[in-house]
């Protein structure tokens, strides 16, 4: 089968090639989106999505959290900036510009996807987006509590269970125990309150008394409660320790200091040495 072309045909193929080829040139392309990370409950934040126009020009720009629109830039249009109500946050349109969004007041349900999409002109309307998740954490109210339920003042060897709690946050914030200064291992849980979903974490640790715990008859104890880069508060607890009169007046362990212990014969031993080599070089000298 014979196909024949009329100078139309190749006119308007030659059209269409044009168009395709400059449809592929012109194109958006998205090149920094940035989202917090963690943002705490009735704190603000800065959205960041920022592109290159290959070619092409930027006919609105939409910021989506989940699948609902609250923010969008038309830069053709008057006024350039419109917000759309969201129930987790406000946008201050004051403080926007362009694809840098910022939002405040943000509640627990602010967390999750958030999506930038910027298309450019007719007559393709290219489309490049580009998504980040941010966690935001409801901080407790309160520094961490230290408790126990064994008496004071503790006797050497007893065993002793210590707690730390961190109430009311969402999600639970980390516990860190330290004794004396020293990270301390435990074992930690986290309960969640049915009703408000707020969480409590909880972290015990198990000891026995030893001297090298209890100098001077006291144990320090020390909780952390933290989220990174967002929250850090902790706790102190100095318990007491019947130690026997013998730890009371013995000397801080030298060793413990870097300092060897001095002795008066080690000090006539030393001087033993001294005259012994200052005699021998003077017995050389004299023979020379």
């Amino acid at each position: 089968m014979l196909l024949v072309l009329f100078p139309d045909t190749f006119l308007s193929l030659h059209l269409l090639l044009l168009l395709l080829m400059q449809g592929v040139s012109r194109a958006i392309k998205i090149t920094k989106l940035e989202v917090p990370k963690s943002v705490a409950v009735g704190d603000s934040g800065v959205l960041k999505c920022e592109w290159v126009d290959e070619g092409d020009h930027v006919y609105t720009l939409k910021w989506y959290q989940g699948i609902d629109e609250f923010y969008r830039w038309t830069p053709l249009e008057t006024p350039e900036i419109k917000t759309f109500p969201i129930e987790h946050f406000t946008v201050d349109p004051r403080a926007s510009r362009r694809g840098h969004v910022f939002i405040q007041n943000v509640t627990v349900n602010a967390g999750g996807s958030y999506r930038c999409e910027v298309s450019g002109e007719a007559p393709y309307f290219k489309t490049s987006f580009g998504t980040g998740y941010m966690t935001v954490v409801d901080l407790p109210d309160s520094v961490p509590s230290i408790n126990t339920k064994d008496r004071e003042p503790y006797k050497l060897h007893q065993e002793v269970v210590i707690t730390c709690t961190s109430r009311d946050a969402q999600p639970a914030p980390t516990l860190s125990f330290y004794l004396n200064q020293q990270p301390w291992e435990g074992e930690e849980q986290v309960v969640v309150n049915s009703s408000s979903g707020l969480q409590t974490a909880i972290k015990t640790i198990r000891i026995e008394v030893l001297p090298s715990l209890a100098e001077g008859g006291v144990l320090q104890v020390k909780c952390v409660a933290a989220h990174p880069d967002l929250y850090w508060e902790s706790n102190e607890r100095n318990f007491s320790v019947d130690l026997p009169e013998f730890y009371h007046h013995r000397p801080p362990s030298s060793a413990s200091q870097g300092v060897l212990p001095y002795s008066g014969e080690t000090s006539s031993c030393c001087c033993s040495l001294v005259l012994i080599t200052l005699t021998v070089f003077t017995a050389g000298v004299l023979l020379r």
